[in-house]
């Protein structure tokens, strides 16, 4: 297993506070759509068919810092929740609170890892998994869990969310050129799209949806973090003239065009049992 998708470097290194995730969020500030990807991803949900008198009950595994629920807490606001919280280290969980803190629903936290959602089975009518499939040790289980998670509501569905291979693949492709002990094997690459595209319909009818655009990127510092967000966890040793190489390839694009392009795919699943 790649140390990139290992429990242990993930629960103690890459998750143990949000410092990388957030430096791998800011950089989607850049995008050149009129709105983000989290907003995008609420857009395509139909929830017409619940009364919103009722509570919803929504389980959101591996909720990361909570940059979903912020940035869609308006539209959350209008129903009435009960969502339960999940990840697997107390970081997120701590800024999933802080982040969370204007949500108007019935909010349960609690630590738990996606290889093991059995508590979960036959309670809620929506389960969020959004970028967390490619964290499981085994996808198959992970994957039926997610279904076993459902209730019997008919209006019950699951959001799932990855990238394809593509994805960002231009910012890996530079740091590999200027140093070969920069890593390659990305997170995603267990469960990119084309996984998903494999393996879900063997659990899941779906309806897909994609966001594919470009990111724009006029900050070097921000571009840094977020390739610094897979470098430094792992403690891996760079060249010493590295980040001085690579600002070097960003300069030279930003006074070209005017920024620095990295092409986005990122594929959203509409999954009903």
């Amino acid at each position: 297993m790649s140390e990139e998708i290992s429990k242990d470097y993930l629960k103690k290194k890459q998750y143990s506070t949000t410092k990388y995730l957030e430096a791998r969020i800011k950089i989607h500030q850049f995008t050149k759509n009129k709105i983000g990807f989290h907003e995008w991803i609420f857009q395509q949900y139909d929830l017409s068919g619940f009364d919103k008198t009722k509570e919803i009950k929504i389980l959101d595994i591996g909720c990361g810092t909570g940059v979903f629920w912020k940035k869609n807490m308006e539209n959350f606001n209008k129903y009435k929740l009960d969502v339960t919280f999940t990840d697997a280290t107390e970081a997120m969980i701590e800024k999933e609170k802080t982040n969370t803190e204007g949500l108007n629903a019935k909010k349960t936290f609690e630590l738990a890892d996606i290889d093991n959602l059995e508590k979960y089975k036959g309670q809620f009518d929506i389960v969020f998994c959004h970028n967390v499939l490619y964290h499981a040790g085994d996808k198959d289980k992970s994957i039926d869990n997610l279904k076993n998670c459902l209730n019997e509501n008919p209006l019950s569905f699951c959001s799932i969310t990855t990238n394809s291979e593509k994805h960002m693949l231009n910012v890996y492709e530079i740091g590999r050129n200027l140093d070969p002990n920069f890593p390659t094997d990305r997170i995603i690459d267990s469960f990119t799209e084309e996984v998903a595209d494999k393996m879900l319909p063997k659990y899941f009818k779906f309806e897909k949806k994609i966001e594919e655009e470009e990111l724009r990127v006029t900050d070097w510092d921000i571009l840094m973090g977020f390739v610094a967000s897979g470098v430094e966890p792992r403690g891996i040793k760079l060249i010493d003239s590295f980040w001085d190489d690579y600002k070097k390839i960003y300069d030279e694009e930003t006074n070209k065009n005017g920024f620095f392009q990295i092409i986005k795919r990122s594929p959203l699943y509409i999954c009903k049992k």
